[in-house]
């Protein structure tokens, strides 16, 4: 499992993460299903620079924690680092 922080030091190709989106603060990412880590990685830390991602593979077993968290994010990716469901949301 790796675990990525998001931060207003870090940048992307269409500008800096650190500042959320104005409005509704998104709490899942249904649409991310099937795009590369990657880029879903960097549009979540854009939206919600205050989480931390937890990246984890299908049929991993979740190690004990809080039961919900409103910091983390899980995002489960396929053998070609593609996102896979469930869909990465908050908690």
């Amino acid at each position: 499992m790796a675990i990525w922080r998001c931060t207003s030091q870090r940048t992307v190709r269409d500008g800096p993460i650190g500042r959320a989106m104005p409005g509704r603060v998104p709490t899942e990412w249904t649409q991310l299903l099937g795009m590369s880590y990657y880029d879903a990685v960097q549009i979540i830390c854009r939206e919600r620079p205050d989480v931390y991602i937890e990246e984890h593979q299908p049929g991993d077993i979740i190690p004990p924690g809080p039961p919900y968290d409103d910091k983390r994010v899980r995002v489960y990716i396929d053998s070609i680092f593609l996102v896979a469901p469930p869909a990465p949301v908050v908690g």
